[in-house]
Parts: C-alpha cells; structure tokens; sequence
C-alpha cells in the first residue's frame, strides 16, 4: 500500500468510527452560518460551550437545540455535571425525537445546536426568527 493509500485508509476509519463515540453537530449562528463540529458523547455541556466558543472564537451568550415539534429553544445549561449524551438522551428517550437529525438516511446523524453570541449584521440584530 503506497503512503497516499494508507493515509486515505486511515483517515476513512477515523471518520466512520466518529458516530461511536462522538456526536456531531451542525452548530449554527443566529444568522443561519453553520459548521460541523464534534463532541465526545461523554463530554459536559460546559465543554461544550467551550468548544463552541473555540470555534468561533467569540464569547457566547447562549447555545441552545430547537423543539423540533413546537420549534421552541431547548436552552442548554452551563454544566459541569450533564453529559451531552445525557442531555440529548432525556429529550429523546419518549415515543417522539424532540431533537431530531438534520439529515435523511444514509447520512450520519447530525444534530443541528445554534449559538447566540448577540452579533449584528448592517445593525440588524441576529434572531432565530430571522432563519426560521
């Protein structure tokens, strides 16, 4: 196997073994960008709002999922002490998703998690009601 096979191989595996452990989200601002980002299952919601942070690289006011029956915020609190395995699980554990994948099968499962970091766009505020 020539180094550019190998690489390939590997990176492959690492990319399908992602749902094993990890979820991935669709974290997307108020004003509708969004990117993909990863968090090991076991990880806290305070990790998480850290990550988030990381990856935009500004402060954060809130983060929350959507109701995807009433569209209502799911506010996600700063916690050291929940999972984001757990969290997400008490929102699904009934007979109805509460937070559902963003994407049909065969995708992998992606959760779509949107940040408030109260940016403005030409002095227009970003809201949720403006991507609804």
């Amino acid at each position: 196997m020539d180094v550019e096979s190998e690489y390939n191989a590997k990176f492959e595996q690492l990319c399908n073994g992602i749902p094993n452990n990890k979820y991935i989200l669709e974290v997307t601002k108020l004003c509708g960008y969004g990117e993909f980002n990863t968090i090991y299952k076991k990880q806290t919601l305070l990790d998480l709002y850290a990550i988030v942070a990381l990856q935009f690289d500004r402060e954060i006011i809130q983060i929350f999922f959507l109701n995807d029956i009433t569209k209502e915020k799911i506010k996600i609190p700063i916690s050291n002490s929940i999972t984001i395995q757990d969290f997400i699980f008490k929102y699904n554990s009934g007979h109805e998703l509460i937070i559902k994948p963003i994407y049909p099968v065969p995708c992998k499962i992606v959760y779509r998690l949107y940040y408030d970091d109260g940016h403005s766009h030409n002095g227009t505020i970003c809201e949720l009601s403006n991507i609804l």
